[in-house]
């Protein structure tokens, strides 16, 4: 196990009204959607000493299908977010989509979906080490509202 520093961070902005088309997870989509994920969080997961290729199996990807959207350009993984009662979680897009604003999309779309959802209080969590992340989430109304130390 290794200590990590996680924020935590709660939405602060305004209203979004976002409506983009993203699909629920479904198999078809497992190898594709695992290797970009595991792509994504590769630095993140060295850093903490954790195998930068484990990920959810196909059946744990199943149970949670209906919280986790992804965004395509034709066939191809854009990226995607999951959305846990008032959380968001797991954002990513994949490397050869990043800094195009995509990660805001994705960020507005759950905001918007748990808006929409009658969800006042918007809460993520997020490394320290993922420091582009953090500049993403509070470049567009999130504040850190708690450090801690977690074991990874």
């Amino acid at each position: 196990m290794t200590e990590v520093v996680v924020h935590e961070m709660k939405y602060y902005g305004g209203k979004v009204n976002l409506n983009i088309e993203l699909v629920n997870y479904s198999d078809e989509y497992y190898n594709d959607y695992r290797s970009i994920c595991c792509d994504c969080f590769r630095e993140l997961s060295i850093a903490t000493n954790l195998n930068p290729n484990s990920f959810y199996t196909q059946d744990e990807m199943n149970k949670k299908k209906f919280n986790v959207f992804i965004m395509f350009i034709e066939k191809e993984i854009i990226g995607s977010v999951e959305i846990h009662e008032n959380i968001i979680d797991h954002l990513f897009v994949n490397p050869k989509y990043q800094n195009k604003g995509y990660g805001k999309k994705l960020l507005f779309f759950a905001i918007s979906r748990l808006q929409q959802a009658g969800i006042d209080e918007i809460t993520l969590f997020v490394a320290d080490l993922n420091k582009k992340a953090i500049q993403l989430y509070l470049n567009n109304g999130f504040k850190c509202t708690k450090t801690i130390i977690d074991n990874w």
